[in-house]
């Protein structure tokens, strides 16, 4: 039988990468995601693109003029990234909850923007997401790993807890995450989504003692890139295995 350590770490990684590009399917999912990870990566001085994939316009039912919405999305976009030293980022505007719709073209797009920025590593949220746009993010950063085989896969998470391999202390950045997050205000007047990503930051400290007050969470595919290793890993039935990113 697997015991706990075998199951989530028990210890701390830095958040991978060096040339960093993050997939966001709707402008927020960043900062919601990997807000203070994102920080700690520009402070120590790696390089980070955030590519958003859709403006977010159909978020809010009562909206009448879309346009206008998707633009204040995006200006609140810039603002978080602010917050978390974000300085290079890339608004393709496909249509809200339809990347599978456009999802050839979606992939061009990323395939054009990975051949020119060249990272070595790619953030997404998972194929095991809610929300159906995330999830056709999460399976074209999954295929551009198995292409690209120098660029390594790491989901974060949003509506569905991932079964992590890395967990970042995010205590020290967490202040910027929520002042990235309090730019979101179209969308934190829908939802609390602040209350939310600050539960799921707490819950992340569960295995790692009481020094740690905030943390995120990510799944780097590296060991469990196959479709059955994929299910085994997701079902608990893959034991723990160390990774390559550097203990803090």
């Amino acid at each position: 039988m697997l015991v706990e350590t075998d199951l989530v770490p028990y210890s701390l990684s830095r958040p991978p990468g060096e040339r960093v590009l993050v997939l966001a399917p709707h402008p927020d999912d960043e900062t919601f995601g990997m807000g203070g990870s994102l920080r700690l990566l520009t402070e120590s001085g790696k390089r980070v693109k955030v590519l958003v994939l859709t403006a977010g316009e159909k978020a809010d039912a009562k909206t009448n003029d879309r346009q206008k919405y998707s633009s204040s999305r995006e200006k609140e976009a810039v603002k978080a990234f602010r917050m978390l030293g974000v300085t290079e980022y890339e608004f393709l505007r496909f249509p809200d909850r339809e990347l599978l719709s456009h999802r050839d073209a979606v992939q061009e797009a990323i395939n054009a923007i990975v051949s020119e920025f060249v990272p070595d590593v790619i953030y997404s949220p998972s194929s095991i997401e809610l929300h159906p746009d995330h999830r056709i993010a999460g399976g074209l950063a999954y295929e551009l790993s198995r292409r690209e085989k120098a660029v390594r896969c790491v989901f974060y998470e949003i509506t569905s807890p991932v079964r992590p391999n890395i967990i970042v202390d995010i205590s020290r950045t967490f202040k910027w995450k929520k002042k990235a997050m309090k730019c979101y205000s179209s969308q934190t007047k829908i939802l609390d989504y602040l209350g939310l990503m600050e539960a799921m930051s707490r819950y992340r400290t569960f295995t790692l003692g009481k020094g740690v007050k905030f943390a995120e969470a990510f799944w780097e595919l590296g060991n469990a890139s196959e479709a059955q290793d994929i299910r085994m890993w997701l079902s608990y039935e893959m034991p723990l295995v160390a990774n390559n990113t550097q203990c803090m």
